[in-house]
């Protein structure tokens, strides 16, 4: 019997994982408290051992650090960077190397709450290797002053803030990634990419892009030893190019080509099909010219921001369907109906400028369930790109987007869709 096999492998399973999880505490250090306030606990990767932190003290990779609502801590990482541990936060540094070559790394996660990081020599010869993990997005740097805040469910309540991924650049500029589309937040801006709870996508993405905020929330407030910090690491990364530490780091650092940086040219406002294939007659019925029509209207239909065109493109109890991926790079499988699509699409809608997209690829035979004569009924798989302006911040998406289509009272709607990201 298979069964047997299969109840052997779950129960075998979750053992595999506490035996290679639960390892000895790492000796690898990342930071040593510089100056501390309140109450700030540093507990081993088992969850055994705690142990309150004080100046001097030294923290290492895979422990996790948490603050109370009274606690603050600096730390001077281990790459001339420095770490502002604000009141409530919690966060575990996963990966840390800072030899002063090709091979340094940084990744941080951050459970909830907010750090306010100056990046150290690894956020300006490493970028690629320098990474902050949320729930809900990762964000990149580019030799930066800036403070992501994970804004959780019950704090969301409190501060009556949508839950999710906060990151205020003080300097320098960050990428901030969230379902497979990137945003550049640059120096006095605050990028969110909203908790998978909040996530409504638009047929079939916008909504689940990342944004830029109008204004700094007030949730974002100085620390007890912010005055200082600047200062700190400016001494800090001057006596390590003192010491020699930066001259391997500085040797072997792509250096990016001029106007290496991605860009999507012109946007013109427009929607355009490029069906990949010639249109084929299927006896009466011609696929590729009905999915190229009814593509061409719903897409201009969000251009031209009709939201009852758009809304007539489905049928009243059509499934909705996209497939992402958090920021932690796990899949997530969303449903939602057509009102919510509707309503999602077009209050995004509202915060975009320069949009275009275009379909290089559409693909449309008739579905299984149908006959030639009929024509009623076809089946639809296109590639969607994506891009323009979003609150002063550019995007492109591309993704995978298929439909179930049936003609009813003449007009073609969508019983089904999905979206997966590429």
């Amino acid at each position: 019997m298979k069964f047997p096999k299969v109840l052997a492998l779950l129960v075998v399973l979750p053992l595999l994982l506490i035996s290679t999880g639960a390892g000895a505490q790492s000796t690898q250090r990342f930071a040593s408290v510089y100056k501390i306030t309140g109450s700030v606990v540093a507990t081993d990767s088992t969850g055994q051992q705690k142990r309150e932190l004080k100046q001097g003290d030294t923290l290492f990779v895979g422990e996790q650090v948490r603050a109370t609502a009274t606690g603050e801590a600096v730390l001077r990482t281990d790459d001339a960077g420095v770490i502002a541990v604000r009141p409530n936060a919690a966060f575990v540094m996963e990966q840390f190397t800072a030899n002063g070559n090709a091979g340094d790394n940084l990744s941080v996660r951050i459970l909830t709450g907010a750090l306010r990081m100056i990046t150290g020599w690894t956020g300006y010869y490493n970028k690629e290797r320098h990474r902050i993990l949320t729930p809900s997005a990762t964000v990149g740097i580019r030799g930066t002053d800036h403070e992501p805040y994970v804004l959780s469910a019950e704090m969301s309540v409190d501060l009556q803030m949508p839950e999710g991924t906060y990151n205020k650049v003080n300097s320098g500029g960050t990428v901030l990634s969230a379902n497979g589309v990137q945003l550049d937040v640059s120096a006095g801006r605050v990028g969110f990419a909203p908790a998978k709870s909040e996530m409504r996508p638009r047929a079939l993405l916008t909504v689940l892009m990342p944004s830029l905020l109008e204004k700094v929330p007030g949730f974002f407030v100085a620390g007890a030893f912010d005055s200082e910090l600047e200062a700190l690491a400016a001494a800090d990364m001057t006596a390590a190019a003192k010491a020699g530490k930066l001259s391997g780091a500085v040797q072997t650092a792509a250096v990016p080509e001029p106007g290496a940086a991605p860009t999507a040219g012109p946007m013109t406002g427009t929607s355009t099909v490029m069906p990949e294939e010639k249109l084929v007659e299927t006896g009466n019925c011609r696929p590729v010219a009905i999915a190229t029509q009814w593509l061409q209207e719903l897409d201009m239909a969000v251009v031209n921001k009709d939201g009852q065109t758009f809304l007539d493109k489905f049928d009243s109890q059509s499934k909705v369907v996209a497939r992402v991926r958090d920021g932690a790079g796990n899949p997530v499988e969303l449903s939602f109906t057509r009102d919510e699509l509707v309503k999602s699409t077009f209050a995004s809608f509202a915060q975009l400028s320069n949009y275009a997209s275009r379909r290089p690829v559409i693909k449309a035979v008739l579905s299984a369930q149908t006959r030639p004569t009929q024509c009623d009924r076809i089946d639809i798989e296109s590639v969607a790109i994506e891009s323009g302006t979003r609150n002063g911040g550019s995007y492109r998406a591309e993704t995978l987007e298929t439909y179930k289509l049936v003609k009813r009272s003449g007009k073609w709607v969508a019983l089904q869709a999905t979206t997966s990201m590429r």
